[in-house]
């Protein structure tokens, strides 16, 4: 019997989590006796400066209690600001400004409360005014003097790489504070290189600000420059120019995050900086406004949670506020991985997408209302010597999926494809294809199951990006299959977002691929990679030709000649018209493949696998095909 654990959670939760107003009021008990101290020396200072030094007995006789109604008023209307529950070691503006407000309302009060018409005036009014401009004063010395001293402190020198910082002067000086916090990074900014001209000879953290960019090689040369630290937006400097330009100076590049890896490849895939180096364009933005509205109070499915694509899929749905999120994978750490990063709002399930009886049972009880299938094999020459597993995943486990999903009323399937799809010349693209066939032809009047194509994704497991990044690490060489290979690509979070964009915008029964511009060679992404690492110990990386592996191409499309392309509702987003096979041809032959794989007959599962994934024209010996007189049957349990 399937039994469904959800993950524990804590059924209460500690007050500051649960209490915004008491973790607003709370107090540092240290902080208030201070204030209270600067209270006092204020107005005894405000009342000795008012007579020169020698005050009426009887102003000596009011001032405590006065000082007292005073202190109880800065304090009460501190912790009311929240001023009591700031990290004072990195207070700014903000900080300032509502110290400025509060403290000086408190000293406005107190300035009328001495004006109240009693007998005898408490107190010279003089005295509650000045001591409220004194107060507020002492009290932001109080609470900024670690931070103004930490700021005037002269750097500690660094023995390290000289650094020219490239970016707009906010983020390069938050750059330039973080390399000096951080010394195992050995990094020492020399200078800020912008092309913002009104902060040219000035000076950021004490760091001299020029520009423009054009001018990098030369500043690298009067500063000694060594490296670039390349941040993210760098005002109107792409990355392939200041790539460019390094590369003629002779210098490293480094982008933000990962100041302190060296050679630093592990996260450079992963930022939008190195993904634009690594691209030559812009990453693609999807709205991701329209999405909302088909996930929010739904029960959402992904398989394949573990995985680069299914994670992100989980990490962007938790979000938008689903009813209940599932995520289904066969590998524990993985679904781990995936249940961690999103903060445990969800449930996980352990199990194989090939295991018909299991998945039926999950899709009963869970009832999902959109399902966004990741779960695949993807590494294309390992696929090549194992069509039978690859069938049983790819085409066998997608249709358990779509059969589960109709028998649970599910009204979205979204399916993750691949361009190797289009005219498909290896085992993982031909299964991607007839898994393409299964999902859009099991569309109908109350669902809209559809297909997403795109190329690779860079920083997958796997892929080539994170292959060539261990090379890097070990000193290279990095290898090319071939000089020419070319591929289209995508970061992790494009893809994800074009999926979610396709299930708001599914109409039923569609193949969607996304806008990625121009594809790139896989040499010139090798070499963009070696000049963001630069070079190590004097030596520059060497790249080396290894020959194309089984069922590679040199180029990939993401639509055949015989497919039109239209446009949807999203600029980025285009829905592939292709000719279907006959419905009833793909069941049967999905079910024949079926009974080959599972007995692990490769060459026929090969050679089926091909004749269903070709173009409906060209497949000529449908009487190959025998129809099983049950195609519900449970194939993981075919011998």
């Amino acid at each position: 019997m399937l039994v469904h654990r959800r993950d524990p959670r804590p059924t209460t939760r500690p007050w500051r989590a649960t209490s915004p107003i008491l973790a607003q009021l709370r107090t540092d008990p240290a902080l208030v006796v201070c204030d209270l101290v600067v209270v006092t020396i204020a107005y005894v200072t405000a009342l000795l400066l008012r007579f020169d030094g020698n005050p009426p007995s009887v102003y000596w006789a009011h001032l405590p209690p006065f000082v007292a109604i005073a202190g109880g008023t800065y304090v009460l209307l501190l912790a009311k600001a929240g001023l009591y529950a700031r990290v004072w070691g990195q207070a700014g503006a903000a900080e300032a400004w509502w110290l400025g407000v509060t403290a000086g309302t408190a000293g406005v009060g107190l300035v009328l409360l001495d004006l109240l018409p009693f007998e005898q005036r408490v107190l010279p009014v003089s005295v509650p005014l000045n001591a409220g401009l004194l107060t507020v004063l002492l009290l932001a010395f109080a609470r900024f003097h670690v931070r103004l001293r930490e700021q005037h402190r002269p750097p500690a020198p660094v023995d390290g790489d000289a650094v020219l910082v490239i970016g707009a002067p906010r983020a390069a000086r938050a750059a330039v504070e973080r390399m000096r916090g951080e010394p195992l990074a050995r990094l020492r900014p020399v200078v800020i290189v912008t092309d913002e001209a009104s902060a040219w000879h000035r000076h950021l953290a004490g760091v001299p600000v020029v520009g423009p960019v054009s001018g990098l090689g030369d500043f690298a040369g009067v500063y000694g420059g060594q490296q670039v630290l390349l941040l993210p937006g760098a005002d109107s400097a792409s990355d392939a120019r200041v790539l460019s330009l390094a590369r003629d100076a002779g210098l490293g590049v480094r982008t933000l995050p990962g100041l302190d890896a060296a050679p630093s490849p592990s996260s450079l895939a992963l930022g939008e900086v190195a993904a634009e180096a690594l691209l030559g364009r812009p990453p693609v933005a999807v709205d991701l406004d329209a999405v909302r509205s088909i996930i929010v109070g739904k029960r959402v499915l992904i398989t394949g949670a573990g995985g680069s694509i299914g994670s992100e899929i989980a990490l962007q749905v938790s979000r938008l506020d689903p009813a209940e999120l599932v995520l289904l994978d066969h590998d524990e750490t993985h679904l781990h991985d995936a249940m961690a990063r999103i903060g445990g709002s969800a449930r996980s399930v352990l199990g194989d997408i090939r295991d018909e009886p299991f998945v039926q049972q999950l899709m009963l009880i869970a009832r999902p209302d959109i399902v966004f299938h990741a779960a695949a094999h993807k590494h294309v020459p390992i696929l090549e010597h194992f069509p039978a597993e690859a069938v049983r995943t790819n085409v066998h486990g997608t249709d358990v999926l779509v059969r589960s999903a109709l028998r649970a009323g599910t009204q979205r399937f979204v399916a993750i494809s691949t361009d190797k799809a289009v005219r498909p010349r290896c085992v993982m693209g031909a299964t991607k294809r007839l898994a393409e066939q299964i999902v859009v032809q099991a569309d109908g009047p109350s669902r809209h199951f559809c297909a997403v194509r795109f190329g690779n994704v860079l920083g997958s497991r796997g892929s080539v990006v994170p292959t060539f990044l261990e090379q890097l690490r070990t000193g290279g060489p990095l290898t090319v299959t071939h000089p020419e290979m070319s591929r289209y690509f995508m970061t992790t979070q494009e893809a994800v977002s074009l999926v979610l964009q396709a299930a708001a915008t599914s109409q039923g029964g569609e193949v969607f691929v996304l806008d990625m511009g121009e594809p790139v060679r896989i040499l010139d992404l090798a070499q963009r990679l070696i000049d963001l690492v630069g070079v190590r110990d004097g030596r520059q990386v060497e790249v080396r030709i290894s020959g194309l592996r089984p069922g590679e191409k040199l180029t990939e499309e993401l639509s055949s000649p015989e497919e039109s392309v239209q446009r949807t509702s999203h600029p980025k987003v285009f829905q592939v018209g292709t000719a279907m096979p006959d419905p009833a041809l793909v069941q049967a032959g999905v079910a024949q493949l079926c009974v080959h794989a599972w007995a692990g007959r490769d060459e026929d599962t090969r050679s089926l696998l091909f004749e269903l994934a070709a173009a409906p024209g060209e497949l000529e010996h449908a009487d190959r095909v025998v129809v099983l007189p049950n195609i519900d049957v449970p194939m993981a349990r075919l011998p």
